[in-house]
């Protein structure tokens, strides 16, 4: 019988690719940013005085870890993010306690 492969076949080697944890430990600071944001957002729909306060705390703990440029961002974000959602807050409740109640009914439920 003839040997139909005289090459040994190659070994397959495998390296990992993901990110050690000690270099996301050099921006302590980017995950309370984001997580800042992210409250921020969900106050214009959630509570907007603890949505917006807790992303404004989060953006200031960003800002003393280290993470200025964000930090200011979340702050900023935070601030005009829960002042939409009171204004949404006031409007959402005005119309529902008015008479165009049943013009903008079906829709107020999805705010």
């Amino acid at each position: 019988m003839e040997n139909l492969n005289p090459e040994p076949s190659p070994q397959i080697t495998y390296t990992p690719t993901a990110v050690p944890i000690r270099q996301t430990a050099q921006h302590p600071g980017r995950m309370y940013g984001i997580i800042g944001i992210v409250c921020g957002a969900i106050s214009i729909l959630l509570f907007p005085p603890l949505f917006g306060a807790a992303g404004i705390i989060l953006g200031i703990v960003a800002k003393n870890k280290g993470e200025n440029s964000l930090g200011l961002t979340t702050i900023i974000l935070s601030v005009v993010f829960m002042v939409i959602g009171m204004i949404l807050g006031v409007v959402v409740w005005s119309l529902q306690n008015s008479g165009a109640g049943f013009i903008f009914g079906p829709f107020l439920y999805l705010l």
